[in-house]
């Protein structure tokens, strides 16, 4: 029995050996591996969300071309035909009637409209929609930020939970084996009920500690599945590590980087200079028109012949001044006003919010590196402990139910550790997405 014992401590520390390293590698045994970085050129190039943000920049792209059309001419075709009776006549004693129209009365012409001068409004205009197109992209930008950092955490998240099923599966395993033994020492009489039904309770114990990890497996995997596009039926062989690298954390210097990297700060400033210019266009929807109107044509119903076709032209400036609107363009300068202090107040707390995220990211990741020093700590304690039980098990001076509580210690020791690094690699990329680094286009994310 105490070669057994033996066996299962070397088996054990092989694979806290194995496991433990800072760096973890996780990968199927068929099958393509899918890195961390291929994942997320997956989920930005496949996510519907995306493309329907996508085609609405190319909607206002298209609304900045059709704004641009307001400052070149126009140009329609029109063509009548009138038939008229009775045709007025005028009658002159000893000439007979004369007839005023004829009774088919043909017209057909090409018109022109040239706005000369509307004092900026179709320019300011322009810019407003152009300003759209800015808050578009950004939405676009947005959007891939928020699905590469999920992406990432389902990710390592899916990792983590099949290296601590592994963890558990030997910790399931070890446990049978100290059942065996204490059941073969109960029937030997060498043994009591106590040990095997202690046993037994940490048995049932990690199964459903294990069930639970598999559960929270699956539903991670299908929110992967989902931003990655895939049938619920493809597999998932993952290659990826928890690497350890130093980070800046200088709350100063990674909030000016972030001001200048934040998507949703920049969204904030594009509506903010959006409703400025909704506020100049406002400011001009009272102001006169001046446009050319000409046209050139054919048509009949000239003296002295009045049936035959006659080429005809007519020039002409407009000048359209509004004199009463009853008060619309102050409504609309006091809705423009409105608006652009809600975008002024949203870049503020925009900018707050950033700095509060960037802060909060800092302190988990703190957090995170305490939580390693703590657990490799742990794990190291937890080993001397299994040690020193094993010697005085081998010595009669404890019971085997001691040494299964040093192993279980052990295990739950290396769960602890590989707890900490995902939360290090989780707080690590939750830093990079408060200060706005682009993830999708980092290569070597792990």
């Amino acid at each position: 029995m105490v070669m057994m014992m033996k066996a299962r401590f070397i088996r054990l520390l092989t694979l806290l050996f194995l496991a433990t390293p800072i760096t973890v590698y996780c990968q199927a045994q068929t099958g393509d591996s899918l890195t961390v970085d291929e994942a997320v050129r997956m989920a930005v190039s496949r996510n519907p969300e995306l493309l329907r943000a996508e085609a609405s920049v190319q909607a206002s792209n298209a609304r900045v071309e059709q704004t641009k059309t307001a400052d070149l001419p126009s140009v329609r075709f029109d063509g009548s035909y009138t038939r008229i009776g009775p045709v007025p006549q005028l009658f002159f004693p000893g000439l007979g009637a004369f007839k005023l129209y004829p009774e088919d009365n043909y017209d057909a012409h090409v018109g022109v409209h040239q706005k000369i001068y509307d004092f900026g409004k179709s320019s300011t205009n322009t810019d407003v929609t152009q300003s759209r197109v800015a808050f578009a992209e950004h939405s676009v930008t947005l959007l891939k930020s928020t699905l590469s950092y999920q992406t990432i955490q389902l990710f390592y998240s899916i990792l983590f939970l099949q290296q601590s099923i592994q963890v558990k599966n030997e910790d399931i395993k070890t446990l049978n084996e100290h059942l065996l033994v204490n059941k073969k020492r109960l029937e030997a009489g060498t043994g009591t009920d106590f040990e095997v039904l202690t046993t037994q309770v940490r048995v049932a114990a990690s199964q459903n500690q294990k069930i639970d990890l598999e559960n929270s497996l699956q539903k991670q995997e299908i929110g992967l599945r989902r931003l990655l596009g895939l049938p619920d039926s493809t597999p998932l062989n993952l290659r990826g590590e928890f690497h350890l690298a130093p980070t800046a954390l200088d709350t100063d210097s990674l909030t000016s980087i972030a001001l200048v990297q934040r998507t949703d700060y920049q969204q904030a400033q594009s509506e903010e200079q959006t409703a400025k210019l909704q506020y100049q266009l406002a400011e001009k929807s009272d102001m006169p028109i001046l446009a050319l109107n000409a046209s050139y044509g054919i048509k009949n119903g000239f003296i002295p012949n009045l049936n035959v076709l006659r080429g005809n032209w007519v020039a002409g400036i407009d000048l359209e001044v509004p004199l009463y609107e009853g008060g619309n363009t102050g409504y609309k300068e006091e809705e423009a006003q409105a608006n652009l202090r809600g975008s002024e107040a949203h870049v503020n707390d925009t900018k707050l919010q950033i700095a509060a995220d960037v802060r909060q990211a800092i302190s988990d990741v703190h957090a995170a590196e305490g939580k390693l020093d703590a657990t490799s700590l742990e794990v190291q304690q937890a080993k001397d402990a299994l040690s020193i039980a094993q010697r005085r098990f081998d010595a009669g001076t404890v019971s085997n139910l001691d040494v299964l509580d040093a192993e279980t210690s052990l295990s739950q020791a290396h769960l602890l550790r590989l707890r900490a690094l995902y939360q290090y690699v989780s707080s690590r990329y939750a830093l990079e997405y408060a200060i706005g680094t682009p993830i999708w286009n980092q290569k070597g994310l792990e």
